[in-house]
């Protein structure tokens, strides 16, 4: 990578825009970048650092103030680089975050840090990118190396050189692991802790697992546990052989209590038969002797059943003549009540009854007919009677509706005439509006104007005495800074001598020794003191240019309103504006209404035309309702003369008046028909159940005596109801079958033989058979337990199988993680050297960087000192590896770097800075560094050993690499041809190149 252009505004101790030509100053490939003390020669290492990473080198990047104070409020800081890596070329713009000035109002406010990154592409600057952490990842990848590396290796940092030679081996430790980035190693050796913590906690939750199953097993057999982990084994063959020989021992006890239970079993079922036997045998000599005692009784029922029986073809005629006879005394009660109720309405004696009532009932049911069939014609004449009334109705609103039409008709002309005048009025009103609006509008304006010019004008007078007042403050603050920074650098001396330590380099000088260091005075002021003042100054001016813009700005807003009320009468404006007021409110009514008063006009007319149209309409209605009527009343007078005959029909009864509406005589001669249809069907079933009696009581005595009956009433006492047939039918059958059964008993064989011998013990006998059966449960239970532990152990067993070949690969994980982890942790007896993975590798770093510091510090000091590396721990220090040593070649001894003199210490500080930056370059593997600067300081150095370094530092130039020195020593301005001059100012510093002659 080569620096080709950088431009800074308003960045640290650069105020305006300054612009320094790296390729110029590379011509000669080793140019002086010189200046006063605080002139800002750092400041330009840190924007070219700033413009790449965005952030600035060591600790000034944790004071966040990059923005220059010198600055004016409004200009943004930005730092502009241009450079090449390779055939690419690059522009990276950055601006860090800073606050402004409002543009309205007052305080601050922040604007965000950005970035804008271009390459030149065919002639043309293309965008890559303007997001802060893609530019930070493109930086990083293009060059292969982070900010921190960046800065060690292209820019060897002031002050940063003495403290890394005198560091101790844990501040070393964390710069070198920033630099060559080998925190990877230390997550290695973390993730291989966790790894060891995670494979013991497996390791372990498999011993548990396998310690949980022996238990079980331990459980199902009872045998001991053994004590070793590695007699698991032979205890589970153990286990296995006991709880397979207990089955087959239990097996062999439920046979032998089998084969007892048999013969128990055997013995009380003998036993139960020879009881049973005898206990049937006596319960039949019983049953015989009962039946014998019961026979004269069971004689007269077999007489009963079989009367029964004869009598039982007879029981429907028997059924059927008493139903006969009773249908028949019901239907003669009905006739009678029936005639009573007929008597008056025939005007007929009870004999006289049975041949009037079928004439009746046929008059009856024509008369019924005749007034259905007269229905409709009644519903004729109830229409015709409402439609007369409805065009008595409409005739008459016909008529009141001709009288109100002819008013309407006459007095509309002078309606209509009415409205067009208001519409007239209101159209002129329309057309004024606008002037009047517009008036109103200029006179508030003008009302308004003048208002604000009377505020305006005494805001002036208040903005006039602010100004003055903020002047004077101004100019007090501004005396107080100046006093301030007078009273600072006369103290300046005390100030620089209370920031030296004893063994590091004068800021001015650049000398390690410090004779007699002036002494500040407690009341001496500070840096603080004057950032305090000068802000206190500038705030203070902010304040009295904010206050003339004010003043100004009320000033010309008092002349546009003037100008405004040029020639107006201020007094009376509020008078114009009301009358303007005035002719707007009784202009805006009529307006509003045009619309109605126009709409209204328009329903005169056509209110006019439609009564003139209804008029006629009417005429013409009225005459057809004349005919209409006519029509009805004749056909109302036709229907009523037919009602009337119809009075006078055969089968009209009494109480049927002319007026009687039609539907009461319809339900009347309904009534009358369906009362006579009845009672002659009542007079016709009592004929047909008296002849059905007879005829019944014929039959029956008949056949009774067929059947061999004496009489009706004999074959009828002989039947018996279902219930009693049955019930003496099953108590004769009962009796047969037990005498049947009672008698196959007593001549069965067994029974007899039974009966013979002595009843049987069978208490005795069920007690063995349960002593038995006990014992063979037990016997059989016992097995069932032995075969459930052995299945039990064999699954038990083949789990542990199972766990045991899981465990196994853990546990040599564990093992072998575990020793990787002490061995990295450098806690094993593997690692004589008692190191850390991570200090290990940092040690080879280290070694590498002493071998190329060697190569320069040998040439710079005449072959004397050499650095060298060693892993003992310092005194006080918890950890070794990375101590440094410096020999001296010409007596051979080692020295601690604290004890090396002020040149010395640079001298070898520069060659392990060197070193450093070539090892940190060589391992990041990114692009070349083709632009190098040295910022620090070389007046404690001898004019010959200015000439070796100076002789080193030539020797990097080879392969075309530019150097730049940062220093303020007068021997290198005099050695050094091209320089970058910084100088500072009161209004911030500037820069220029300059070229010299030697």
């Amino acid at each position: 990578m080569r620096l080709h252009e950088l431009q800074v505004t308003a960045f640290g101790p650069f105020a305006s825009t300054v612009e320094v030509d790296f390729d110029e100053l590379s011509a000669s490939g080793l140019f002086l970048l010189t200046g006063a003390t605080g002139s800002g020669k750092t400041s330009v290492l840190d924007a070219v650092c700033f413009a790449l990473y965005g952030v600035v080198p060591g600790d000034r990047a944790g004071a966040k103030h990059l923005r220059s104070d010198h600055a004016s409020p409004q200009t943004p800081p930005s730092v502009r680089l241009r450079f090449s890596v390779g055939e690419r070329q690059l522009v990276f713009t950055r601006s860090p975050s800073w606050t402004r000035p409002k543009l309205r109002g007052h305080g601050e406010t922040k604007v965000q840090a950005h970035v804008l990154v271009e390459e030149l592409t065919d002639g043309t600057w293309t965008t890559l990118t303007n997001r802060l952490d893609d530019a930070g990842l493109f930086v990083t990848r293009l060059l292969g190396m982070t900010s921190t590396q960046f800065t060690q290796v292209a820019m060897l940092p002031q002050g940063r050189f003495q403290a890394f030679l005198r560091a101790t081996s844990a501040e070393r430790h964390a710069v070198l692991q920033q630099l060559f980035r080998t925190d990877r190693f230390e997550r290695v050796e973390h993730w291989l802790v966790e790894r060891r913590t995670e494979t013991r906690r497996a390791a372990e939750a498999a011993e548990a697992v396998v310690a949980e199953t022996v238990h079980r097993l331990h459980e199902a057999s009872a045998l001991d546990r053994p004590a070793d982990t590695d007699d698991l084994r032979r205890w589970i063959e153990e286990v296995s052989a006991s709880t397979a020989a207990a089955a087959v021992t239990s097996e062999q006890q439920v046979i032998a209590a089998d084969r007892v239970l048999a013969g128990a079993q055997q013995g009380l079922l003998a036993g139960r038969l020879t009881w049973e036997r005898r206990t049937r045998g006596a319960a039949a000599r019983a049953d015989l002797d009962a039946l014998a005692e019961q026979e004269p009784v069971l004689a007269r029922r077999r007489e009963q059943l079989r009367a029964h029986q004869l009598a039982l073809p007879l029981s429907g005629l028997v059924a059927g003549r008493a139903a006969a006879v009773a249908d028949a005394a019901t239907a003669q009660d009905e006739w009678v009540a029936t005639c009573r109720g007929l008597t008056e309405l025939l005007e007929a004696s009870a004999d006289e009854l049975a041949e009037q009532l079928p004439g009746a009932a046929r008059d009856a049911r024509a008369a019924h007919t005749l007034a259905v069939a007269f229905e409709p014609r009644a519903e004729t004449y109830r229409q015709a009677v409402a439609r007369l009334a409805t065009g008595r109705t409409a005739l008459q609103a016909l008529e009141t509706s001709v009288a109100e039409l002819d008013l309407t008709i006459a007095a509309q002309p002078a309606v209509i005439a009415e409205a067009a005048a208001a519409v007239q009025e209101a159209r002129d009103a329309a057309a004024r509006l606008p002037q009047a609006l517009a008036a109103v509008a200029r006179w508030d304006q003008l009302i308004k104007v003048a208002e604000r010019a009377e505020v305006v004008t005494l805001e002036l007078v208040a903005a006039r005495t602010d100004v003055l007042t903020a002047t004077d403050a101004a100019q007090t603050a501004k005396e107080h800074y100046l006093d301030v920074r007078e009273t600072r650098i006369n103290g300046m001396a005390g100030e620089l001598a209370g920031q030296l330590a004893s063994g590091c380099s004068c800021p001015v000088c650049g000398s390690a020794e410090h004779p007699a260091p002036a002494v500040q005075p407690q009341s001496a002021v500070g840096r603080a003191d004057e950032d305090e003042a000068r802000r206190s100054s500038e705030d203070a001016a902010f304040e009295v240019q904010a206050r003339k813009v004010g003043l100004a700005t009320l000033e010309g807003e008092l002349i546009r309103l003037e100008e405004q009320l040029a020639g107006v009468d201020r007094a009376g404006l509020p008078a114009r504006a009301d009358l303007a007021q005035l002719d707007v409110e009784r202009l805006e009514p009529l307006v509003a209404a045009l619309d109605v008063l126009v709409t209204r006009e328009h329903e005169c007319r056509e209110r006019l035309v439609a009564a003139e149209a209804a008029r006629t309409a009417a005429l013409l209605e009225r005459a057809a309702l004349n005919a209409e009527i006519d029509q009805t009343q004749e056909l109302a007078a036709a229907v009523h003369s037919e009602r009337a005959a119809l009075q006078e029909v055969p089968g009209a009864g009494p109480g049927e008046s002319p007026d009687l509406e039609l539907a009461d005589l319809i339900g009347l001669r309904a009534r009358r028909a369906a009362l006579l249809d009845s009672a002659l069907g009542v007079l016709e079933t009592a004929s047909r159940t008296a002849t059905s009696a007879h005829r019944a009581d014929q039959d029956l005595r008949t056949a009774a005596s067929r059947a061999g009956f004496a009489d009706v009433d004999a074959a009828a006492a002989a039947l018996l109801d279902d219930t009693t047939a049955t019930v003496v039918s099953e108590e004769v059958r009962d009796a047969e079958l037990r005498a049947h059964a009672a008698t196959l008993t007593t001549s069965d064989p067994e029974v007899v033989a039974a009966l013979a011998v002595a009843e049987p013990d069978l208490v005795g006998l069920a007690a063995v058979a349960r002593q038995a059966d006990d014992a063979a449960r037990a016997a059989t239970s016992a097995h069932d337990a032995a075969l459930a532990r052995q299945e039990r152990v064999a699954a038990l067993v083949e789990q542990l199988d199972r766990q045991l070949a899981a465990w196994a690969p853990l546990r040599e994980r564990h093992r072998t993680v575990a020793e990787l982890a002490a061995l990295v942790e450098g806690k094993s007896l593997d690692n004589p050297l008692r190191m850390r993975l991570a200090a290990y590798v940092l040690a080879e770093r280290l070694r590498q960087v002493v071998a190329a510091a060697n190569e320069r510090l040998a040439r710079m000091t005449d072959q004397r000192y050499a650095l060298e590396h060693s892993e003992d721990r310092a005194y006080g220090e918890q950890r070794g590896g990375l101590s440094l040593r410096v020999r001296d070649d010409w007596n051979g001894v080692q020295r601690d770097p604290a004890t090396l003199s002020g040149g010395e210490t640079f001298v070898v500080s520069l060659a392990l800075a060197l070193g450093l930056a070539d090892t940190v370059a060589h391992e990041a593997g990114g692009a070349d560094i083709d632009t190098l600067f040295i910022d620090e300081g070389f007046g404690s150095l001898d004019a010959d050993t200015l000439e070796d370094v100076m002789d080193t530092l030539d020797s990097l130039r080879d392969g075309g690499r530019v150097v730049g020195l940062v220093s303020h020593v007068p021997e290198l301005r005099s050695r050094i041809t091209t320089q970058l001059e910084v100088t500072k100012a009161r209004n911030g510093s500037t820069v220029r190149t300059a070229f010299t002659t030697m």
